[in-house]
């Protein structure tokens, strides 16, 4: 038996239709008889993904794993509402798409019926919870929350220890703006933190 006729695919895991140029040829007819048969199932024009088998059924690949693929295994960092509401600074935010920063692609996709945002940016490349608070800052208006809410909330949280206020200065410096910088400043300040 060819491997063409019995790929060894990985449950969970996500394919381009050219990582399947291992097993065939002709990837695509190969991605189509998959697909015919159950074995891979197709999230995006060109994005396969090998269901997961659960006591529910069949379940998809991960948002993560999406994003691997899509991406070609470029960085990228998951963000947005379940990070911001997270680090309880007053967002409660709900978004229908996950967020996703990468340095790749920008723009509005859908893998399996899902909605992702990506988007262009800078990030670290493992981001901390102050990089998060800073990325709030940013996008507070996604979030529906007002930058006076979240001045208060956040000098009462560095009163608390919950920030490493030298950190936060350093994610605003690379990664927010300068209005972003002055805030956390202001913050730092009033919360009686000496650097």
């Amino acid at each position: 038996m060819s491997l063409a006729t019995n790929p060894d695919l990985e449950p969970g895991r996500a394919y381009r239709t050219r990582e399947l140029r291992r097993w065939s040829a002709n990837p695509t007819r190969l991605a189509r008889r998959l697909v015919n048969e159950g074995k891979l199932r197709e999230a995006a024009h060109g994005l396969f993904y090998a269901p997961i088998k659960s006591r529910f059924g069949q379940a998809p690949a991960s948002d993560a794993e999406f994003l691997r693929a899509f991406l070609n295994d470029g960085p990228f960092v998951i963000t947005g509402p379940p990070r911001w509401n997270a680090l309880g600074l007053g967002s409660t935010a709900m978004f229908a798409e996950t967020l996703a920063y990468n340095t790749r692609r920008t723009g509005d996709f859908t893998f399996d019926g899902r909605r992702f945002l990506l988007r262009r940016v800078l990030f670290p490349e493992s981001p901390s919870p102050e990089w998060f608070v800073v990325d709030l800052l940013q996008h507070h208006e996604m979030a529906g929350i007002s930058l006076g809410d979240m001045e208060g909330r956040l000098t009462a949280t560095l009163r608390q220890g919950r920030w490493d206020a030298a950190r936060l200065r350093d994610m605003a410096d690379k990664y927010g703006t300068k209005a972003t910088l002055a805030l956390i400043e202001r913050c730092v300040d009033e919360a009686g933190i000496v650097a």
